[in-house]
């Protein structure tokens, strides 16, 4: 399972209630990516809700593509920062508060956990076959990215 589908709204009974449309719990399923792409909803939200939830659509929803937001953007994206989040020295735990502070979404930390494991073991295996096609380049930048996500930097 990726880990968009292990990405979660907070509040999101208490959401549905405020705008009178159901809001699923999942970020990235496609009810919910229809109402964070049509605004109209959120501006029946508070504040601070809706200031996060527009920094969800304003951060990973924002592309040109006439089949967004099923594109895949929005995942691309989402996953693209939390391997940042983890570059730049956040533990899994640290990378849900974040998500919560930043988007009013929540994950569990074992979920984020395996999702950086599991890309450090795909990062590992392109580095064995970029190895043995000769692709040095592709190699140590694997290597790179999957030194980044371990944290041993040197």
């Amino acid at each position: 399972m990726a880990i968009t589908d292990r990405v979660y709204v907070k509040n999101a009974r208490r959401l549905s209630s405020r705008m009178d449309r159901n809001m699923p719990r999942n970020v990235f399923s496609g009810a919910a990516l229809d109402i964070l792409y049509s605004t109209d909803e959120i501006e029946k939200l508070d504040a601070g809700t809706r200031d996060a939830l527009l920094e969800f659509v304003t951060d990973f929803m924002d592309c040109d593509h006439d089949n967004a937001p099923y594109c895949g953007c929005p995942e691309r994206k989402f996953v693209r920062h939390l391997i940042e989040l983890r570059r730049e020295g956040m533990s899994p735990s640290r990378i849900v508060e974040a998500l919560e502070a930043e988007y009013g979404l929540y994950a569990y930390e074992g979920d984020v956990l395996d999702f950086l494991d599991t890309s450090v073991r795909s990062l590992e295996a392109i580095e064995e076959v970029a190895d043995t096609l000769a692709e040095y380049e592709t190699r140590d930048e694997a290597r790179r990215l999957r030194d980044d996500i371990v944290g041993s930097r040197q």
